[in-house]
């Protein structure tokens, strides 16, 4: 029986702990990466990022240099005016010595009210209109549907469509006095935010993802706590669990820092503060998941071993009972039948505790180290409220002996 106690544990943590990267990859797919609003609200800071700024006012002032051609709309309306006055070759050649500098001025002039537009907050909602679009695309894209209006292209880019910044830069231009900003079409291009080697696969991730993403991570913490009640030895399996997890989370982590510097590398120097920008704020949500599932996994190494039958472990809690009984003394909590109450039904009430701490964590829209710890913090607090308060009523005085009769003695003579 104990031996068989022993092998389901065993196989319950295996298959709890090979399950566990995946249940973070399918619930960061299905929380943050599925829903448009939180997709959105993840990728919304990048409006104000230097990286990011910088590379969309390179690719829309080159994308209005290209469709306009200031060079030749230069030539064309100095050698007009040229007609226009009835101009000598001298001054006809005059004016074509500064078409290239009055060029150049109008470029600098676009670069500037570039510039200006992505830096303004205004921007901002031209950013999210932008992120919107390609969220909605690329889910539709993910998902298989025939309203997509992306394709499944081989070499797997995901681009960022540009036309509604073009179209506030031609309006500021427009507004400013520029002649030619109004000739500005309207632009059906994008920006590379990201490449995916084989879109193809992350199709066939995603939907299963989204099939099993809201459930796995339930099913491996249910692995992981089962293994734990099974177990003959409850402590020690909970610290090897722990052990092996923190590796896990630790291997995780890596892997995530690994990826970052690898799509830098690959998105070339011109592109790679882009791209780890994006990565970042893409990944955030799992990272986040990541560090604080490490904090919980040490958290339970700890915890294992404090209820462990070590000797260190066991002087440890001998003082804190012995510093728990002299709080007591010192703030005249006396026997109750409340605390004879809470003294018995100790155990299931420091389970209720640390579920009830455990909840702004699980409740939280991001599991983190903060909120690990924060819930750690008020397990342990609510934990010494219940100690102080469960007094163990005193036991019961022993029954008083009966007295044996004294025997008679007889009188003298009697």
């Amino acid at each position: 029986m104990m031996r068989g106690r022993r092998i389901a544990a065993a196989v319950l943590a295996t298959v709890g702990l090979l399950l566990l990267p995946s249940a973070v990859m399918a619930h960061w797919a299905t929380t943050q990466l599925i829903e448009t609003e939180r997709f959105v609200a993840t990728l919304a800071p990048l409006a104000d990022d230097p990286a990011v700024q910088d590379r969309i006012i390179t690719e829309v002032t080159a994308l209005v240099d290209q469709q306009v051609d200031i060079d030749a709309v230069t030539t064309e309306l100095l050698s007009g005016l040229g007609e226009a006055l009835d101009l000598g070759p001298r001054a006809q050649a005059a004016l074509d010595l500064i078409s290239a500098p009055i060029a150049a001025g109008v470029r600098s002039l676009v670069a500037d009210v570039v510039t200006e537009v992505v830096r303004a907050p205004a921007f901002s909602a031209a950013w999210q209109r932008s992120v919107e679009v390609l969220h909605a695309q690329s889910i539709r894209l993910l998902s298989g549907s025939p309203d997509s209006l992306l394709t499944l292209d081989r070499d797997g880019t995901l681009s960022l469509p540009l036309g509604p910044i073009v179209a506030d830069v031609r309006a500021a231009l427009v507004e400013q006095g520029v002649p030619f900003a109004a000739a500005i079409p309207d632009i059906d291009r994008a920006i590379v935010l990201a490449e995916v080697p084989n879109l193809a696969l992350a199709r066939v991730l995603f939907q299963v993802g989204v099939t099993v993403g809201f459930w796995l991570p339930w099913i491996t913490a249910a692995l992981l706590i089962g293994a734990v009640l099974l177990a003959p030895r409850r402590p020690a399996t909970a610290r090897t669990i722990g052990v092996i997890a923190v590796g896990v989370t630790t291997a995780l982590a890596i892997g995530f820092s690994l990826a970052r510097t690898a799509i830098a590398a690959y998105a070339g120097p011109e592109s790679s503060a882009l791209a780890a920008a994006v990565f970042d704020a893409m990944t955030g949500y799992a990272i986040s998941t990541t560090v604080g599932l490490l904090v919980l996994s040490a958290i339970v190494v700890l915890v294992a071993w404090w209820l462990g039958s070590s000797a260190p472990a066991a002087r440890g809690r001998a003082a804190v009972s012995a510093r728990v009984a002299q709080g007591r003394e010192a703030l005249g909590i006396e026997p109750s039948p409340v605390g004879a109450a809470l003294h018995r039904w100790r155990v299931p009430l420091r389970l209720a505790v640390v579920a009830l701490a455990a909840l702004p964590a699980l409740l939280l829209p991001a599991l983190s180290a903060i909120t690990v710890l924060g819930s750690a913090l008020l397990a342990a607090g609510l934990l010494v409220v219940v100690e102080l308060l469960a007094v163990e009523p005193p036991p019961p005085p022993p029954p008083a002996k009966a007295r044996a009769p004294r025997p008679r003695t007889r009188a003298a003579g009697g």
